[in-house]
């Protein structure tokens, strides 16, 4: 952190002194002149009295007078230890080179060795004090043997060497008053600090606030014993550097703080002001609010700042506990209406200012809630909707958005997907509430309609995107509920368009226009035809061949999908029986029919279907009915009770597409089915020894032990057809045999009795 405000120039290069090295500056700047002053006298005196012991006297003196000069400079650069370390073990030095020059002038020298341990008695401590007390005792002590052994190097006239040596003890008084003075003003200024730093901690032990005292010099921080006892550590645990602090805080918020810390040192903010979560010793994070001030000298460099810390964790959970309750639904936990709307209106902000954002609504309606709460009271209503939010939350990403606006209704946003997307969502959405609900003993059976919107950059308001997922909404439960409706941009010329393709359909039932195409179906034990798969066919008089991807799902939705499969179911016993007639000696030789949800849940399809074969003259052992894994299982009960009476029939049933669906074994078990078609997706991605080769091998294994017979979708080269014989599977349909062919293409190919 320090270099948060070195960085700006606040401080770099630059330091103001402190108190003590400004007493050592003044006391330098008096003794420097005083050593020069007695050097340049005995130099003077020397060349007058041609004495060599004033010259060498001078020297000396000269050179003490250097180094006080480097001791000087040293205390302006902030090394105060080495400035006293150098005035006085030099003081010593001069001394008793000066004893050995002139021994007569001990009388004054022995002074030195005193005044020494006077000049370093304010700034040093311990055993750096007693070291240099023990110096100068035996500096004197040297200097006396001297005086006695050594003689003077010359005489000079006596009236100089009173006169010098009464001056020199004048100067060494003159030091001794000056270091009595400084010395009784640094008494009153550690009384002064003693009686501050008391008060400062009465002041401290009387707040609740941790206090804090960075100096930005040296790059230290004085914490507080409460400063400490807030984060759980003791006084101990805690150090000096800023790393303490910082290296605690949160790493969200640790950016923030460094950022105002630097504006305040920066000059751009008058105070520091700040929240943020620092880490509890437990490991736990807590609020705190911290404030400060930094002092600054006469050119406006921060060089230390203080203040206090208070924790308001508390108050932040205060606050975010009002903040949640404001923004989410009491009863399920989930974000309300308000919430919603805030995120939906940042959604579209989003969609505005980055290209190609897109975002979907769904609109998620129960079905059939006014009635359970109704007649179950509004506890198990209040239940099923906390369940019902449960299975809807499992259904999406942790980056959506799910909410409940009141009553029965939910509504999902879902950030940076496409319309296929987002569909794949609400049918997810509406699988996941289909299954039942165990509650307080009741096993309740629901569903729900969800509306779907996608937009963008279009929509203006939220208000707009929710209104037309409701329209959407609305639209599925229109045609019957337990459906999703999608809305689009110029949902009325859709609506319209919908109406034409209804009323196209409609028209199209009634006319004819409905045919079927064959794929056939192939023995993998004898490489022949065994049957076709009757696929839905539009010759539209306008567009010529439409595909079923196009109609099959409006038709679901009107609920034309009825009259349509029947046609298609017709045309194609009649076909059959046709055939069968036509090569009586291609056997067996069968048919399957796809048969919908909605179909199969009809109570009168045995008796519609038992008609037909009446009609066309097929043997119902000839035709195979297929269903989905995902129909079966909505409704299983209604489901097995009709595949039951087609089974009494003669009719085989199939499960298409199986594996992609949800069916349990047990279920699956006790439903009257005859084979399993696997599913195209698998089939494809089988290289031999992947995991979908294992998933395909599993479902032959299980059908067969079921006493089930296993037929595979999409088979399209060789190495699948090959793959599937060395898995047992029983029979293959795909384009490696043949696309889907009309009556006369799938007549012919049938007469060639080709084998694979």
């Amino acid at each position: 952190m320090r270099a948060a405000h070195d960085k700006d120039g606040a401080t770099a290069g630059k330091r103001s002194p402190e108190p003590d090295d400004l007493r050592l500056l003044q006391f330098l700047n008096w003794v420097v002149p005083l050593v020069f002053g007695f050097a340049a006298l005995a130099g003077i005196a020397a060349a007058l009295f041609s004495d060599p012991g004033l010259l060498f006297a001078g020297a000396i003196l000269l050179a003490y007078g250097g180094l006080l000069l480097v001791a000087r400079h040293r205390v302006g650069g902030g090394e105060r230890g080495a400035a006293v370390g150098i005035i006085c073990v030099g003081l010593l030095l001069a001394a008793l080179l000066m004893s050995a020059v002139q021994p007569g002038w001990l009388a004054v020298l022995v002074l030195t060795p005193l005044i020494s341990v006077a000049v370093a008695l304010p700034y040093v401590r311990g055993g750096d004090l007693l070291r240099l007390i023990l110096l100068a005792w035996l500096t004197v002590v040297v200097m006396a043997i001297l005086s006695r052994t050594l003689e003077p190097l010359s005489e000079p006239p006596g009236w100089f060497t009173d006169v010098f040596t009464a001056s020199a003890l004048a100067a060494a008084t003159a030091v001794v008053l000056l270091l009595w003075q400084f010395s009784s003003r640094l008494n009153e200024m550690l009384a002064q600090t003693r009686a501050a730093e008391e008060r400062y901690a009465l002041a401290e032990r009387g707040v609740n606030d941790g206090l804090w005292d960075w100096d930005l010099r040296r790059d230290r921080v004085y914490y507080s014993s409460r400063w400490k006892a807030m984060l759980g550590h003791r006084e101990d645990e805690v150090g000096p550097e800023p790393e303490e602090w910082f290296g605690r805080v949160h790493p969200e918020d640790r950016r923030r703080l460094l950022e105002e810390v630097g504006e305040h040192l920066r000059g751009r903010r008058g105070h520091l002001n700040v929240e943020y979560r620092i880490r509890h010793r437990d490991g736990t994070y807590r609020w705190m609010l911290t404030r400060g001030l930094a002092v600054r000298d006469g050119e406006g460099n921060p060089v230390r700042m203080a203040g206090s810390q208070t924790d308001i964790t508390r108050r932040k959970q205060a606050e975010e506990k009002l903040l949640y309750e404001a923004s989410h639904d009491v009863l399920t936990g989930l974000p309300n209406r308000a919430f919603f709307m805030e995120r939906l209106g940042e959604a579209l902000q989003r969609s505005r200012s980055e290209e190609g954002f897109r975002l979907a609504v769904l609109f998620v309606d129960l079905d059939r809630f006014k009635m359970i709460n109704d007649s179950l009271g509004h506890a198990v209503g209040d239940r099923l909707l906390v369940a019902a939010a449960g299975r809807l939350k499992e259904c999406l990403r942790p980056q959506d958005t799910l909410a409940r606006l009141g009553g029965d209704e939910f509504t999902v946003l879902l950030e940076g997907v496409s319309g296929k997307e987002a569909a794949s969502v609400a049918d997810r959405l509406l699988e996941r509430l289909r299954a039942p609900f165990y509650l307080g003993g009741h096993e309740l059976f629901t569903a729900a309609s969800v509306g779907l919107v996608l937009g963008g950059r279009e929509y203006a308001r939220p208000e707009d995107l929710l209104r037309d997922a409701d329209i959407a909404m609305y639209r599925a439960k229109a045609l019957g509920g337990g459906r999703k409706g999608i809305f689009e941009a110029g949902m009325h010329t859709r609506a319209m368009a919908l109406f034409r393709l209804e009323n196209e359909l409609r028209r199209a039932i009634e006319r004819e226009e409905f045919t079927a195409h064959y794929q056939p179906i192939v023995s993998l034990k004898t490489g022949l035809i065994v049957g076709f798969e009757a696929l839905a066919r539009w010759r539209h008089p306008e567009r010529g061949l439409v595909h079923p991807d196009e109609f099959v799902p409006v038709a679901e939705e009107t609920g034309l999908i009825l009259p349509l499969e029947l046609s298609v179911l017709r045309e194609a016993c009649a076909r059959l029986a046709a055939w069968q007639r036509e090569f009586p000696d291609h056997r067996p030789l069968t048919v399957s029919v796809n048969l919908s949800r909605d179909q199969l849940v009809r109570p009168e399809l045995p008796e519609q279907i038992e008609g037909i074969l009446l009609d066309t003259g097929l043997d119902a052992r000839s035709l195979r009915l297929e269903v989905t894994e995902s129909a079966l299982m909505q409704n299983v009960g209604s489901a097995a009770a009709t595949l039951s009476r087609l089974r009494d029939m003669n009719i085989r049933v199939h499960i298409d597409d199986f594996g992609m669906g949800y069916s349990s074994l047990s279920v699956l078990h006790q439903l009257p089915i005859d084979a399993l078609k696997v599913d195209r997706s698998f089939v494809g991605r089988m290289n031999g020894a992947g995991d979908d080769a294992e998933i395909v091998q599993t479902i032959v294994t299980l059908a067969h032990n079921l006493g089930l017979d296993v037929v595979a979708e999409g088979v399209e080269r060789e190495e699948h057809l090959a793959r599937l014989r060395r898995l047992g599977c029983d029979y293959a349909q795909g384009f490696l045999f043949s696309e889907p062919l009309d009556a006369g293409g799938a007549r012919r190919l049938l007469s060639s009795y080709r084998r694979w």
